[in-house]
């Protein structure tokens, strides 16, 4: 059968790949695909599915954890429109405050933006949207042409127009065969209906595709979580008064004051009940929500605050709400801030859309155990698909570097200082680019301030895709340089870093989760839900996934050659060791000598 594709001649495992979806769609079923880094699983993945919903009159979702992991899916896209000469309509959906131009609430913060932007609209007050609906039945080719090139070169076209960008993209959608969007758009209950309803989309005639498909749960969990403290609460009452409202927060105040008194004592943090709050937030507390949000954007106009402590209130007395057993409701105290959590500990209200759509194809190059995630997802009659890779064990060594730690108890400016000369000892072996990616923001940050002399391009907290593509750019254009980034983050997963611009990763430290009370909790709940399986589901696997996933990254074509180290003794037990060795089965331990051998070998080679 022929599929769909940008290229005339495709890889052995993306042909398998593209066989065993289109398989599984045609018998309604969804899929996990497992497939190592540079395989090609986008294309395959977005080949398939969409050869099949032009056959049966589908539509398609390509859904990835982050906006910057969007860029891979435009590219397979605009290539295959163009290799086979079919005008097929896809847009590049993401959320409206990164498409806004309105000047007057562009500079909002999240919490704003989204309840000043909705009362613009209504008032009539926003020229860009309206310029927008009233060309929503004839939008220029401009416009179009530009949505082919992703989500930034729309809003610059649509900036030059004075039109509404996010406007524009979402009457695309309406017409598009294709939807790339976040995870957020589906997976999020308070927008996906919004989402949806923008988009005149339905899920039952739809085909999913998840990218990073071992992002899910995370994600689906911190979309049904939240948080209340006493520094918001005196916030949000200083808000109030600013507007002149009447609402007294002084009870729930009180509440939480009380509730750590009694909780708490010489304890860090404790379990909260709903009974610790005042019956208000669960009897009224719609009507409560309601009030704060109003108040809150009033504030936000008033003041230009980028900002509102009202509208996040209104959110956390949402949430305490709806929150029930797979929520963890936790109290805790660091200096004079009292903080209460509402940990997600499983998002059953998110997984369920996988159920309403057509079928789904789950991919990733660390979705192990395969069983795990389709329990996990609760698919569990789905097609579960294991490929290997079909690039060559010769063009990657992979090591580990047991000399240092980044274990917590052993943490100090020392371990900082060895862990920095082991990477510049690296960049001094490796000819050409080393990326680096560890647990945090915050190690990164230690590890960094005893880098000297060398190039280091370096991501920070809260990056806007913008910037994180900017960052890139420059990256590879560059041939001697360290990129600095954090397992788990934008540069670490979903990024194709094409024509080896990646010669070394160095992959420092183990990212286990901070153990907590929600940690705890999360493991109790899956012990039971999933018989026993709790830590690992909950714990370890996560971890070491990441960890994989950010090793991936250098080795993206059959000709590719990189070095990969593990730097972090406790890579050498068998509970990580085993389950790194599924991806990377040749390990070893670190010797610069090895990195040598591998690096004269290619120059004989050559």
């Amino acid at each position: 059968m022929k599929f769909l594709s940008r290229y005339g001649k495709l890889r052995a495992v993306q042909s398998e790949m593209m066989v065993d979806i289109y398989s599984a769609l045609s018998n309604g079923k969804s899929i996990l695909a497992n497939a190592p880094t540079g395989t090609g699983k986008t294309d395959a993945a977005i080949g398939a599915a969409l050869t099949y919903a032009m056959e049966h009159d589908l539509s398609l979702f390509f859904l990835t954890p982050k906006t910057s992991q969007h860029r891979i899916a435009v590219e397979a896209l605009s290539g295959i429109r163009k290799a086979n000469g079919m005008d097929i309509g896809f847009v590049d959906f993401v959320g409206k405050s990164n498409l806004c131009i309105n000047g007057e609430v562009s500079s909002l913060g999240r919490d704003a933006f989204y309840g000043a932007c909705d009362a613009k609209v209504k008032a009539g007050k926003c020229s860009y949207f309206n310029k927008a609906r009233d060309m929503s039945m004839d939008v220029p080719e401009n416009l179009f042409e530009a949505s082919l090139e992703g989500h930034n070169s729309l809003l610059n076209a649509s900036r030059s127009k004075g039109v509404c960008a996010y406007e524009i993209s979402s009457f695309l959608a309406k017409k598009a065969k294709v939807v790339i969007a976040d995870y957020a758009h589906l997976l999020n209950p308070y927008t996906k209906s919004t989402f949806m309803k923008k988009i005149s989309g339905s899920l039952s005639n739809a085909v999913i595709i998840w990218d990073e498909a071992h992002n899910i749960l995370g994600s689906a969990s911190g979309y049904l979580s939240s948080s209340l403290s006493l520094n918001m609460l005196e916030s949000a009452q200083k808000e109030l008064q600013a507007v002149d409202s009447k609402i007294d927060l002084g009870y729930l105040k009180f509440a939480v004051e009380r509730t750590a008194q009694k909780k708490l004592r010489a304890k860090k943090e404790a379990f909260a009940g709903i009974e610790d709050l005042p019956e208000e937030l669960v009897k009224d507390g719609r009507n409560l929500s309601e009030q704060l949000e109003k108040a809150g954007l009033e504030y936000s106009e008033k003041t230009r605050a980028k900002r509102s402590s009202l509208i996040r209130l209104s959110r956390f007395i949402t949430a305490w709400q709806d929150s029930d057993e797979s929520v963890a409701r936790i109290i805790s105290k660091e200096g004079k801030q009292v903080r209460i959590t509402l940990g997600c500990l499983y998002p059953e209200k998110s997984v369920s859309v996988f159920k309403e759509a057509y079928a789904n194809v789950f991919m990733s190059a660390t979705l192990v155990p395969l069983r795990m995630y389709a329990e996990l997802f609760g698919i569990g009659d789905a097609e579960c698909k294991d490929y290997k890779g079909s690039f060559p064990q010769k063009n990657r060594v992979s090591l580990i570097d047991d000399s240092v730690t980044t274990r917590y108890e052993n943490r100090s400016v020392e371990q900082y200082r060895k862990i920095a000369a082991r990477l510049m000892t690296l960049k001094g072996r490796v000819p050409g680019n080393v990326a680096v990616f560890f647990p945090s923001f915050a190690l990164l940050d230690d590890v960094y301030r005893y880098m000297s002399d060398v190039v280091v391009f370096r991501q920070r907290p809260e990056m806007k895709s913008s910037a994180l593509e900017e960052l890139l750019c420059r990256f590879r254009k560059s041939d001697d340089s360290l990129l600095f980034g954090v397992m788990g983050g934008s540069l670490s997963e979903g990024v194709d870093y094409s024509g080896n611009v990646i010669k070394c990763i160095a992959v420092v430290g183990v990212p286990l989760e901070k153990p907590n009370l929600e940690l705890s909790a999360k493991i109790e709940y899956y012990e039971k839900r999933f018989e026993g399986r709790g830590n690992s589901y909950a714990y370890t696997i996560p971890a070491v996934i990441r960890a994989v996933q950010a090793a991936g990254r250098a080795i993206r074509s059959e000709t590719d050659r990189a070095v990969i180290v593990f730097m972090d003794s406790r890579y050498r037990w068998n509970i990580y060791s085993s389950l790194i060795r599924n991806s990377m089965p040749e390990m070893e331990v670190f010797d610069i000598k090895k990195i040598d051998r591998f690096w004269a070998a290619e120059k004989e080679t050559a």
